[in-house]
């Protein structure tokens, strides 16, 4: 197993389960804050086949009970957990929910995790010859890639295909207002150079993100903090949102790639790819997380299987995420065409056009 983060976690997690050593080359996540605070409700059933659905009671989350969308018309309109089936979801601190997914990794005696990177993997006539940047050398039956956006295995093995080239603006603010009690929600606006996304998380920092197409943003957002507060500013109800509750950015945004790229098959006959590694989703969908952790579960699925001598199942994964790339841009497709007001801007009508890189 090479790459840290949920993916990877599940994977590990799920080898264990079934009895599997993983040897984890997985170097610490030594970053401030992550982007993507959304878990769809279908993630609880897989945490809880992970024996971790009690991780969503940590105080650090909160449920998703109210969300707005102002996309396809000015209007605002409003959407309630009591009204979904399986409800909303949680809003996430990433960086707890990560924490605890690792905490439990290391219960495991089947887990061997090395605080290192790969430097080099080579085929042999066994497997994989895998060495770490500390020197290690390890050999595999089998890997699993879950390095992220990089797929530092699964881009060497396979061709990655590209939608779009989607970047992300993200901040976390802090009320300067504290005695105003913000709307506990999460608020989607397109406007006509992309769209935003804000969510209120449990420690009542502001999550606000705007997606859009790297030559579409102002150069230099990521060091002109007047310039993410004019675009903050322009916008007809996030800033609305902001200004009522005591919010302000106060430094520039982080940028971060976002666009959909997955590999053209996401296994071969001794190596597959979990998470971002095999398949990067347009935040749109909001199952990033949720993603990764289906994906890292049936990648250690198909891993086990395969060290027991079923040959067809990295076959079978992969055609599984096959489907699944299919099935999110037919969706994807389906809701960037609902917004009609900006069809002739460059980001909307781009994304009427899209064909794989």
């Amino acid at each position: 197993m090479v790459g840290g983060g949920i993916a990877g976690c599940a994977a590990c997690l799920a080898l264990a389960k079934r009895g599997v050593k993983a040897i984890w080359i997985a170097p610490e996540d030594t970053s401030a804050s992550k982007p993507g605070e959304s878990l769809a409700a279908a993630a609880r059933a897989l945490l809880d086949d992970l024996g971790l659905a009690h991780v969503l009671d940590d105080p650090a989350h909160r449920r998703s009970q109210l969300s707005f969308t102002s996309w396809g018309s000015d209007a605002l309109l409003e959407r309630h957990a009591a009204a979904q089936p399986g409800g909303m979801g949680h809003v996430l601190n990433r960086r707890h929910f990560e924490a605890a997914l690792l905490a439990q990794t290391r219960l495991s005696p089947d887990i061997v995790r090395l605080d290192d990177t790969l430097r080099e993997a080579e085929r042999t006539a066994t497997g994989w010859h895998l060495t770490t940047g500390g020197g290690q050398t390890i050999g595999a039956r089998l890997v699993i890639d879950a390095t992220g956006r990089r797929a530092m295995i699964g881009r060497r093995e396979a061709r990655p295909r590209r939608l779009d080239h989607l970047v992300a603006a993200v901040s976390f603010l802090r009320q300067s207002a504290p005695d105003i009690d913000p709307t506990r929600a999460t608020l989607t606006e397109a406007v006509a150079g992309g769209w935003w996304y804000a969510t209120l998380l449990a420690d009542r920092r502001l999550a606000i993100n705007f997606y859009s197409d790297p030559d579409l943003l102002p150069r230099r957002i990521g060091q002109r903090l007047d310039l993410w507060q004019h675009m903050v500013r322009d916008t007809r109800y996030i800033w609305r949102w902001l200004e009522s509750a005591g919010y302000e950015p106060s430094e520039p945004p982080q940028l971060a790639t976002a666009g959909t790229v997955w590999l053209e098959t996401a296994a071969g006959s001794d190596w597959l790819a979990a998470g971002d590694a095999a398949i990067s989703f347009d935040p749109l969908s909001a199952h990033g997380m949720t993603t990764a952790l289906w994906t890292g579960i049936q990648a250690a699925q198909a891993a086990a299987l395969t060290l027991d001598g079923d040959a067809s199942a990295l076959a079978g994964y992969a055609a599984r995420l096959r489907a699944g790339v299919e099935r999110f841009a037919h969706e994807r497709r389906n809701i960037y065409s609902r917004e009609m007001r900006f069809a002739h801007h460059p980001f909307w009508r781009r994304r009427q056009t899209e064909h794989p890189e």
